[in-house]
């Protein structure tokens, strides 16, 4: 049954009783109290209406409620909220994390649930017809869920919101928009606004995460197709429109992990938020960084690695956060770092103020064909060579994807065998190396096309010679710059690739590796190597791959290394 409101003018004579508290008592009446309450139709303000479901507890009365707004469709989320969910230990729906993170959130005796299904999409598919785009903004959709949420009978006005991904995305739009009674946010594998990076890396189409995307209900292949430099407007257009940090006046709990999407994109928008947001959102803001992938938040069990003793930390704060901002329970919350992020390899949590600040060593490690020595300089020119046939790729094994790709910290071994790669390992580490930030890969190359693409994977190898993927970069050549500068065949030029920001830590006796490539897909789109921008099958020729060794042209793994950090 679908309950409206505001479907008659009885309809709105009650609502506006409900409002002034004229019928609390009705309201109050256990008879009248609906626990669970399917499909109520929440009104916009261009007077459309988003469908949505509404979980309250057991027991009347006026409670803080959280709002969750999905494009995913609301009845997976109802589902753990109702009883009816998964195990703790499986994982969502794309997009999403892990259903533990919901259970672990879950106090139904002490709030109010609100799920509702974003506007174009599921039940409230109908509200996008007709609909002024250039006036409309999914942030206002989530300003007028607030208040109407604030406005209910069984609501003491207090609104925090919570979701992972786009759930993420939209709880800062949201924000965006100031409602009066939104109260805290918990976005979770979220970074604020569109922008290139979201779709290219290193001016490299991230194909499976797009396609993923538009399978989604996004539709944004054909628009980030069209703008496939970093230089296009339309970019700096859109992190214009939709990149304000200075606008969110609430705290937020932001948390990620390090294989997930974006965790610089993430760092970023925290940093921003404490250093531009209003007095709330830059005192009491706070960022959780576990060892986690984008659809595993919280759960031990992360790619062929496993984390006990971070599992189910991502609820654990969400819950005490939530609790102390809108119950007001001092619970000791107040007291918690302001940043927190997890060290793999040593399996614990270590915290900062900033994590920009923590203190950090930049370690030049030195790649000489087939190792990686700690000792740099008196190399004689070496050169290292391959071909590479862009249509037999390289393949992606895990790291930031979305499923059915296999995701998170897999193994490599199935790569090695390849003679398209370039394989660089230190001797057995003989105490441990800790890396806190973003490494980076510099070397000389030449090749005999006008363009070619680079791939690296940065590989944990334990004793028994399993290669652990901790991070991938890539870049495609004729971007190294940021500008588009196209090859000449046989000219040897520089090159940079960045990766991600990570916490690992190399034990003592395991070896740190490098996997050099061109390609690693389907996660970055094949290059045709005809300087084309996106990859044609017909025209694609292989590519005859050169890279330089020695002082003259030196090839460095840059490597932040943690120093003196505060536990």
């Amino acid at each position: 049954m679908t309950i409206t409101i505001f479907s008659s003018p009885l309809g709105v004579l009650l609502a506006l009783l409900l409002g002034t508290g004229h019928t609390a008592g009705f309201c109050q009446d256990r008879q009248a109290w609906a626990s669970e309450q399917k499909n109520v139709s929440i009104p916009m303000r261009d007077g459309k209406s988003l469908a949505a479901d509404v979980y309250l507890p057991p027991r009347p009365g006026k409670y803080p409620c959280i709002l969750i707004q999905t494009p995913y469709n609301k009845k997976h989320l109802g589902a753990p909220i109702s009883g009816k969910g998964k195990k703790a230990g499986s994982t969502g729906e794309v997009g999403r994390g892990a259903v533990s993170d919901t259970l672990g959130l879950l106090d139904r005796d002490h709030y109010a649930y609100v799920v509702v299904d974003w506007r174009g999409f599921h039940a409230s598919r109908a509200a996008k017809r007709v609909v002024n785009r250039r006036r409309w903004r999914r942030g206002q959709d989530g300003y007028d869920c607030v208040e109407w949420c604030a406005a209910r009978p069984w609501c003491n006005g207090k609104i925090g919101t919570w979701g992972g991904s786009a759930l993420g995305k939209q709880q800062f739009d949201t924000a965006i928009e100031q409602p009066p009674h939104l109260v805290c946010c918990v976005p979770l594998i979220a970074a604020m606004g569109q922008r290139y990076a979201f779709y290219y890396q290193g001016g490299i189409p991230l194909e499976a995460h797009v396609k993923m995307l538009d399978f989604l209900g996004y539709a944004v292949s054909k628009k980030v197709r069209q703008a496939p430099l970093p230089s296009a407007r339309i970019w700096k257009w859109a992190a214009f429109m939709t990149y304000k940090p200075h606008r969110i006046t609430v705290p937020c709990l932001m948390i990620s992990g390090w294989w997930d999407h974006y965790p610089d994109e993430v760092i970023r928008t925290f940093e921003d938020i404490c250093s531009r947001g209003g007095a709330e959102a830059r005192k009491h803001s706070k960022l959780l960084l576990g060892p986690w992938d984008h659809v595993g938040v919280g759960l031990t069990r992360q790619g062929d690695m496993a984390f006990p003793g971070a599992a189910l930390e991502s609820a654990r704060a969400a819950k005490s956060y939530l609790d102390h901002h809108l119950r007001g329970m001092k619970n000791g919350w107040e007291k918690t770092p302001t940043v927190r992020y997890w060290q793999c390899g040593e399996e614990k949590w270590f915290s900062a103020e900033k994590w920009t600040d923590i203190r950090r060593e930049e370690r030049l490690l030195v790649l000489r064909p087939g190792r990686i020595d700690f000792t740099p300089g008196g190399d004689e020119a070496s050169v290292l060579r391959y071909t590479y046939d862009p249509r037999k790729p390289s393949r992606t094994l895990g790291g930031a994807n979305l499923p059915p790709l296999k995701h998170g910290p897999r193994k490599q071994n199935g790569l090695l065998g390849r003679s398209d790669i370039l394989v660089y390992r230190t001797p057995s580490l003989e105490e441990e190396l800790a890396l806190n930030g973003n490494a980076e890969l510099s070397f000389h190359f030449s090749c005999n096309r006008v363009d070619c693409d680079f791939t690296a994977r940065l590989c944990d190898e334990d004793e028994r010679g399993n290669l652990f993927l901790i991070a991938d970069a890539a870049c495609r050549a004729k971007l190294r710059t940021g500008k588009e500068a196209f090859l000449k065949p046989g000219e040897v030029y520089p090159i940079t690739l960045r990766f991600p920001a990570h916490a690992a830590t190399f034990r003592k006796g395991h070896r740190l590796a490098l996997i050099l490539s061109s390609g690693n897909w389907p996660r970055y789109e094949r290059n045709p190597h005809t300087g084309e921008n996106f990859w044609n099958r017909k025209e694609a020729v292989d590519v005859e791959v050169t890279v330089y060794h020695g002082s003259r042209t030196p090839a460095v793994l840059r490597f932040p290394e943690r120093r003196q950090v505060r536990k």
